[in-house]
């Protein structure tokens, strides 16, 4: 099953101004703090993420309360300087000023959220929920805190609730439809992942997953169309093109099965079990160097790849007419526990 995404990747940085009437004796301290918040924020615009930290870093010298520019100092530490320890620093303090701050506690939630802190970021994102009900990137960050702490049920609820938000959220979708499917619900999954592709036709993931559970329902000529539209949007998906090589071997299509191992190869050379299938292709295309060459590969890779030496002993006997090497491989893969009634008594006849 292909993993599930993670719904964040940057912080947004919006124009925040918190500076509360202040009464005269303040007052230019709060226009000079604000002044330099606006000269940060060029800073940031122009990816000056050093300068912009020095420079807020000055306005709360000037104005230490001022919480949007601890907000956006948080937000500069994590995205642009990659500090998230400080980063979580200044966020605290934002809300701490602004209890009110949906914005920071969203943004804190997903700082904590990166640093694996779970339970944090739950604390964060329900408390920006609670501030604004309707905050859809809150709602749905929740819903993967509640994903990754394995509370399924309130994974499930809150996707469901993002969805509510904004029904046609690609994530919303696919993480809903993945974590239906890990928990035995391919109908939903179906369901969720299908308006997915309708939505976005180009989300390689989404085709990928229905196919598989295509596969799984013995849809077999869905399940290779769904493959195979999978890998016209990307063409390195080394499972799509494994599960084909399989489904399109078993319709005695071997030319083009033995082009989805290859593709296999080209993406891990060191899959065995791809040279191996590909070793059984080439001897039912009659390319039986190129058949023996790929089940030496598999060995080579996985000297324990039991099938191996069975496919192996089986091209010995039956293709090259090699009664001593079939024995030699039959008896390799006796010694690894297989249990195949023939070759038993094979080996038992010629007293291997």
């Amino acid at each position: 099953m292909s993993p599930r995404l993670l719904v964040f990747d940057t912080i947004r940085i919006g124009v925040f101004s918190l500076l509360l009437s202040l009464g005269s004796p303040l007052q230019c301290w709060a226009d000079q703090a604000q002044d330099l918040y606006n000269q940060a924020l060029s800073h940031v615009q122009r990816q000056d993420f050093s300068q912009a930290s020095q420079t807020l870093q000055q306005a709360l010298q000037v104005f230490p309360r001022f919480a949007a520019a601890h907000h956006l100092l948080g937000v500069v530490l994590f995205n642009g300087l990659h500090q998230p320890e400080k980063a979580i620093q200044h966020l605290e303090h934002a809300v701490n000023l602004h209890p009110n701050f949906a914005r920071a506690y969203l943004d804190l939630g997903l700082v904590y959220q990166h640093a694996g802190n779970m339970p944090k970021a739950k604390q964060a994102l329900e408390k920006a929920m609670e501030i604004y009900p309707r905050y859809a990137e809150a709602q749905l960050n929740l819903a993967f805190v509640f994903d990754q702490m394995h509370s399924t049920e309130k994974a499930i609820e809150a996707y469901l609730a993002a969805l509510k938000l904004n029904p046609n959220h690609p994530t919303a979708l696919y993480n809903l439809a993945t974590l239906y499917d890990s928990q035995g619900h391919p109908d939903q999954a179906k369901q969720y992942l299908e308006k997915l592709t309708k939505i976005d036709p180009n989300h390689a993931n989404a085709w990928l997953i229905l196919a598989q559970l295509a596969e799984k329902q013995n849809q077999t000529n869905q399940a290779i169309q769904s493959y195979k539209r999978a890998l016209q949007i990307d063409n390195n998906l080394l499972e799509a093109h494994y599960a084909l090589g399989f489904l399109l071997q078993a319709k005695e299509q071997s030319q083009q099965a033995a082009e989805h191992f290859q593709q296999v190869i080209r993406l891990n050379p060191k899959h065995a079990e791809a040279h191996l299938n590909l070793g059984v292709l080439y001897a039912n295309l009659n390319k039986l160097d190129q058949a023996e060459q790929e089940y030496q590969s598999a060995i080579s890779l996985n000297p324990q790849l039991v099938e191996a030496y069975y496919n192996l002993g089986v091209f010995y006997e039956f293709y090259r007419k090699d009664t001593g090497r079939a024995l030699a491989q039959y008896k390799k893969y006796a010694e690894l526990g297989g249990k195949d009634e023939r070759v038993g008594n094979l080996l038992k006849k010629t007293g291997q």
